[in-house]
């Protein structure tokens, strides 16, 4: 304990640690803030609660009304809708694309319902048989909050990471204490948990405090309604057959991001232990983070290779690609979901690090 607290006290009297966090926040918000009126959210009262046919019909008419006095504007003039227009396009477009994800899912549930149906398709089809996506309300914050989580939180989270952890052990080495500390035969043992369990501890604080921030600003923003309106209504998560509220779905979310970067936190510790010099573990672990998102963006690559790199810590982190889909693995003809692949990747790399820690500090261990 006394060392995990000494090694967590290092950790956190790097002022470089708040800087990045400060910085990374800040830039976070674009420069902008942007306060919803409440007469926007009193817009969806009106059609609050579960789709039906007929308030398809009605928002698909009001939203006709609009478009028409779109088309009778003289082409000679500049035309702009006023706010209240917008806002309740926005509204109609909203009631429309809910029904649209119905829509798909009984369509889609149609067309892969077969007698000679594969494992695969008889599990998407258990899957959106549970669907209930007929709940329409005001969630744009909720939203908001889960996109934040999917994308800025990538780019926090690895920096600090980066910036906290890539020296962890090259401190030790570059000062000499390694060899008046570990010269004990356990010893070197006893620092590596300490330095993985502040390593851990560290990457839980930063997840928290990102979170936190991510709630209050997009919450006053936005507002706290609409958490129990189904994920789908999220147009990224449009076509996904998991049964979640979005507030189910970002519990999920931030415990997918968490073991992503707790896994991320152990292995920058393997890199650090194998370098003399903070610099090379820094880049060398940024490589490892950057790399499988820079390969997938920019490189067109076959589907199974771009598939494999959704199991990387970058694309853990992000969870979206593996909720966004149905998408399983085939083992041995079970399909297994990519959720639970990525869970059982991460628990793997995380040990393996560990393990060929260890191995590399008993190597190293003086004779007493």
């Amino acid at each position: 304990m006394e060392l995990l607290k000494f090694e967590l006290y290092k950790i956190f009297k790097q002022k470089t640690v708040y800087i990045t966090f400060f910085l990374a926040i800040l830039f976070s918000t674009g420069f902008t803030f942007q306060l919803t009126e409440h007469w926007e959210k009193d817009l969806y009262k009106e059609w609050e609660g579960p789709i039906t046919a007929e308030k398809v019909k009605l928002a698909e008419e009001k939203n006709a009304v609009l478009m028409k006095k779109l088309e009778d504007a003289p082409d000679d003039e500049p035309f702009f809708f006023s706010d209240r227009e917008n806002a309740e396009m926005v509204v109609y477009e909203g009631v429309v694309w809910a029904a649209g994800v119905e829509r798909n899912t009984v369509a889609y549930i149609k067309e892969l319902d077969r007698a000679d149906a594969n494992a695969a398709d008889k599990l998407n089809v258990a899957m959106l048989n549970k669907l209930d996506t007929s709940y329409f309300a005001y969630n744009v914050g909720p939203g908001k909050v889960i996109d934040f989580a999917s994308v800025f939180s990538i780019f926090i989270t690895g920096a600090m990471l980066l910036i906290g952890l890539s020296a962890i052990y090259t401190q030790e080495y570059s000062s000499g204490v390694e060899n008046y500390l570990l010269s004990a035969r356990r010893g070197r043992k006893q620092l590596l948990w300490a330095k993985v369990g502040a390593a851990s501890v560290y990457t839980v604080v930063i997840v928290l405090a990102w979170e936190v921030f991510n709630l209050a600003w997009n919450t006053v923003q936005f507002g706290s309604e609409g958490w129990g309106t189904p994920f789908q209504h999220y147009f990224k998560y449009y076509f996904s057959p998991y049964d979640f509220t979005m507030l189910e779905y970002h519990l999920v979310q931030m415990a997918f991001h968490l073991l992503g970067a707790v896994s991320f936190a152990v292995l920058i510790v393997l890199v650090s232990s194998f370098s003399k010099n903070a610099l090379i573990s820094f880049f060398v672990c940024s490589a490892l983070f950057g790399m499988p998102f820079l390969v997938v963006e920019m490189l067109m690559l076959p589907q199974w290779v771009e598939n494999l790199f959704t199991f990387t810590h970058t694309f853990t982190m992000n969870v979206e690609p593996l909720f966004d889909f149905f998408k399983t693995v085939n083992v041995f003809g079970t399909p297994v979901l990519y959720p639970f692949v990525a869970v059982v990747m991460m628990v793997i790399v995380s040990g393996v690090a560990v393990l060929v820690n260890l191995r590399y500090m008993k190597r190293k261990e003086l004779s007493v």
